[in-house]
């Protein structure tokens, strides 16, 4: 009778065992297609903006910059995952990356949005329009100095705790 209990929670043990490896190997594999389809979004949205480089004017110029900024944040992406299937621990860093990247790319179009309105005939700046401009590159100028700031912080602990 004993036998048969031990027998059984061998079996339980290893049924539950390859259940964690099966799962684990689910895991790793929607990690990696998740990180593939990010991959192939980037090239995509670098190929349909290489068009815009053969016809180069502010506009377009202004839209390859937020497209490749946008590849930029959607390749920052990868790394999470990419540590993940490695094995190794996760950090902060990546999505700091991203913050920084996605404030400087909305400081861009801010800016080349004001200046398309500016050049129009006739325009001439009220505080009305101008202030909410000025608010939120504020803002943004304000995140990317705290996202900086936060970066800085992490760079200093893993000092700490490498050692160094």
């Amino acid at each position: 009778m004993e036998v048969d209990k031990k027998s059984e929670k061998k079996s339980y043990f290893l049924n539950v065992k390859i259940l964690r490896q099966l799962l684990i190997g689910l895991d790793d594999l929607m990690h990696f297609t998740v990180a593939l389809v990010l991959a192939v979004c980037g090239a995509l949205i670098l190929f349909q903006t290489l068009p815009n480089l053969l016809h180069p004017d502010v506009k377009t110029l202004l839209h390859v910059l937020n497209d490749v900024l946008l590849v930029l944040i959607v390749m920052e992406l990868m790394w999470p995952i990419i540590r993940f299937l490695k094995r190794e621990s996760f950090t902060l860093n990546p999505f700091l990356y991203i913050g920084i990247i996605s404030s400087i790319r909305r400081i861009l179009l801010i800016e080349a949005e004001h200046s398309i309105v500016t050049q129009a005939a006739d325009y001439r700046a009220k505080w009305e329009t101008l202030w909410p401009v000025l608010a939120e590159m504020g803002a943004n100028v304000f995140i990317i100095l705290i996202l900086a700031i936060s970066l800085r912080i992490l760079a200093g602990r893993s000092d700490k705790v490498n050692g160094a």
